[in-house]
């Protein structure tokens, strides 16, 4: 049996013959983004609640349009940012391996940390302060870190259960005390926020799941504040989904510019870039970065969404079967 176009596409990926029809600078773009690895998407993948795209997209416009969004709508438990934050495994298992990877890429240990968009994941504070870094930031458009002392208190005792030295937290009634005893600093606002770290200063900038949602235009702004505080030496390490927010599909891909970029679209909290995978490539190549994809999820055929995307929302058809992918960039 001959295969689809979709397992076609999917296998260019596999064997690095990514963007045959497209232009010599989109096919040395897609190239770049070739994985080293392909893993499959697994069945259901970021599906959510069983309900139809169209009904979650109205009942979330419906929501934001009546003012229930943001930290309200989080307040009724309608969203959950870093909603996996009270998962051990969540909370203790990630920073070893991040700065694992990083001291195998940078030949040394990093010193200084910087996570982009980590919600209610500023709880690790403490563990990444156990593991050694000497200066920690953290940079997010809205303030959705726990300001309870007692949550990072808890996960203190839960890492030092598990054997990390995390800093004595002793007399730290607030979470600004807590940040300072663990020498972390947590930045509010867009990329203009990043101003106060020093050119250079880190050695390791992380993101999960969360450049999707930076807006296009504000994308070149960021990635050029990471290029200048990343040391000469630094690596960024980021893990990005390209899917929709509806279902895990590509349903995103059938509105124009005018509708998904707009305010509505954003109060309701379904807003992706809409960036595939080699296109976010081209953007931190253009920012001055260094670009590896070690492991890229991919689907075996195009899941959900329409026929033919909207002619703003087109992007190479390679890109449609990726659902997330992990970024190496490096100065």
């Amino acid at each position: 049996m001959g295969l689809s176009w979709a397992n076609r596409t999917a296998l260019r990926y596999a064997c690095g013959n990514i963007g045959s029809t497209a232009s010599h600078m989109e096919q040395h773009t897609e190239e770049m983004a070739r994985p080293r690895r392909v893993l499959p998407a697994p069945t259901g993948l970021a599906r959510g609640a069983p309900v139809p795209w169209w009904a979650k997209l109205a009942i979330k416009l419906g929501l934001a349009s009546i003012g229930i969004h943001g930290a309200r709508a989080r307040a009724i438990g309608l969203a959950r940012p870093s909603f996996e934050a009270r998962d051990p495994a969540k909370l203790l298992g990630p920073p070893p391996a991040l700065l694992a990877d990083a001291t195998r890429l940078m030949g040394r240990r990093p010193r200084s940390f910087l996570e982009v968009g980590p919600g209610r994941m500023v709880l690790r504070v403490p563990v990444l302060a156990g593991l050694g870094l000497e200066h920690i930031w953290f940079i997010d458009p809205a303030d959705s870190a726990p300001p309870d002392p007692g949550a990072y208190l808890a996960v203190a005792a839960l890492a030092r259960s598990h054997g990390v030295p995390v800093p004595d937290l002793t007399g730290c009634t607030d979470r600004n005390a807590i940040l300072r005893r663990c020498h972390a600093t947590l930045l509010i606002g867009g990329p203009e926020a990043l101003a106060a770290i020093p050119d250079g200063a880190v050695d390791l900038v992380v993101s999960e799941a969360v450049l999707e949602h930076v807006r296009r235009d504000e994308m070149g702004p960021l990635l050029a504040q990471l290029h200048r505080v990343t040391a000469p030496d630094g690596v960024g390490l980021h893990r990005i989904d390209f899917q929709d927010h509806l279902g895990g599909g590509l349903q995103h891909l059938r509105f124009s510019d005018g509708f998904w970029a707009s305010p509505l679209v954003g109060r309701a909290g379904i807003y992706v870039n809409r960036l595939g995978l080699s296109a976010m490539v081209g953007r931190f190549r253009h920012a001055g970065f260094r670009v590896q994809v070690p492991e890229a999820t991919v689907w075996a055929q195009r899941p959900r969404g329409p026929a033919r995307p909207h002619p703003e929302a087109m992007r190479p058809a390679a890109d449609d079967l990726v659902a997330r992918a992990v970024l190496e960039v490096r100065r």
